[in-house]
This record gives structure tokens, sequence and C-alpha cells, in this order.
């Protein structure tokens, strides 16, 4: 990987992602949605938002909460929490407020939630066992958190190609199952095994299909090289010729997801949902 701590990564990437999300997150509000229910996210809850990124589930998870209920959005990366404010601006929330820190930061100053989710960020975290225990020590006994990460990679064919072509052309080869991997909790039992030894109980684990939907083969490699920080990091110490023969390499493997309406980009989440004792 690049030389990159995880927070820079997120900045340089942070505008990138705002904006491809804007256009390209409706394929993952039914996974969100269903977070949400795991989570039981409902009306009064106080709810907390791990890596909240651009902040498209924090407002799904607002409106569910309602004006009698609060979103706490977190991110240790500045960029994202003004890449949330912005977004919960736009939808008009005022039941939402944000703080740039990791979740460790919240334990021992008194804070209570009744649900936490995590959309697409437990596998990116170096160590997701002391995340997923400060998020469960500031959960009310009950509970629940739930939390969205990327699935099996044979069923999510375009990101696989990507992270490959890529890893290959930075000369990556022990990436996949480094802590803090993109690929790092893909195995159901490894996620479960996270959840149990953070605290939480009656872990369960489950998959979601998902398609994502853009203009064409060039937009998703833009997309990807724009907002996707893990990515990125792949092939950020070559030089600029090298990377961009990558990313040319990259458009042409995802062509083969092309069909009348665009691209449509196969792929699979898990989710994982754990209740504090």
């Amino acid at each position: 990987m690049s030389d990159e701590t995880p927070v820079e990564q997120w900045n340089v990437s942070a505008e990138g992602w705002a904006h491809w999300a804007a256009r390209a997150a409706d394929y993952l509000v039914p996974a969100t949605e269903k977070m949400l229910d795991l989570a039981n996210v409902k009306s009064g809850c106080r709810v907390l938002d791990v890596g909240c990124g651009s902040g498209e589930q924090t407002v799904i998870a607002a409106r569910r909460v309602g004006d009698t209920g609060h979103v706490l959005a977190i991110d240790i990366a500045a960029p994202m929490i003004t890449a949330t404010e912005k977004t919960v601006r736009e939808a008009g929330m005022r039941n939402v407020s944000t703080r740039v820190c990791p979740a460790d930061a919240l334990v021992g100053n008194g804070e209570r939630f009744d649900a936490a989710i995590s959309r697409l960020v437990l596998m990116l975290i170096p160590d997701p066992v002391a995340a997923a225990r400060a998020v469960q020590t500031v959960l009310r006994t009950g509970g629940l958190f739930a939390a969205i990460v990327t699935g099996d990679p044979t069923k999510t064919t375009f990101n696989a190609i990507a992270l490959d072509i890529l890893a290959r052309h930075g000369g990556k080869t022990d990436w996949e199952d480094r802590p803090g991997s993109i690929r790092s909790l893909v195995d159901p039992a490894r996620l479960e095994a996270v959840m149990a030894n953070a605290g939480f109980t009656d872990v369960a684990v489950s998959s979601i299909a998902t398609v994502q939907r853009l203009e064409s083969a060039a937009a998703a490699t833009t997309m990807i090289r724009e907002g996707f920080a893990f990515y990125r990091a792949m092939i950020a110490h070559l030089p600029q010729q090298r990377q961009d023969a990558a990313w040319n390499e990259l458009e042409q493997a995802l062509r083969r997801f092309e069909d009348a309406d665009g691209f449509a980009g196969p792929g699979e989440l898990n989710l994982v949902v754990g209740r504090k004792p």
C-alpha cells in the first residue's frame, strides 16, 4: 500500500467519495435499510453512525428516528464530516450532530446510544475488535450494533477485478488478509468472531446481493479512481504514467459489465449484528 495513513487516504479521497456517493449510492439502499432493521433503529432512538463518510446512511437513519430521536455521525477524516454536514443540511435534517473522532474517543464521556450502525467501514479499521468493543461500551444494555462490510469477492466481480488489477500493478501480494484490508472481513466466521470478541452476544451474519449501476465502465473506473481510498492507495506510490496504465487496463476490463442500460456491476455485501448484554 502507499505510505499514507488511513486518515490521509480519506482526506485525499473525501471530495471524490462524496461526489460519487451522491450519484452511485442507490445500490446500497436495500442493504442500508436492512442494517437499520437489524439495529432496530426506530422513532425516538439515539443512534451512533461510525464512519459516516458522506452521510447518506446518516440521513436515512435520521428520518427513521424522527424529531424525538438523534443521530451522532462520526468519522476520522474531517473532510468526510464536512461532506456529511452538507448531505444532512441538503436533506433538511435537524436531528443530526457530527464529530471528527474514532469510536474509542467516545468511551468514558458518558454518552449512551440505543443503536449503532456502520456502513462499509469496519473492515477498513486495522483493529476492528477494538473499534467494535468501543461501540459496545457506549451502547445501552440490550442495544444493537449492525454493520455492513464487503462480501464474497467471487460474487463482487467488478470490485474483485479492480482490486486484482491495481494490486498487480502496485506489486501488492500480501494485502488481502492484512488488518484494514477491504477484504479482511469477507469471511463470515471472521466477521462473527470480531463481534463476539468485542463482547457482543446474539451475533448473526447475513448477506445481500447488490448491483452497482452507472453510465459506463469509464464512469465506474473514474468513481473508483476518485473516491475509493483503499483502491487508489494500491498504486499511489507509482509514477503517474504507470498509474494511468493501471486505470486504463481497469476500464477495459470493466467493459464486460456494460449492457444496453450502461454499466451493471454485480456484488455482495455482508451484514452483521450483535447485542450488548
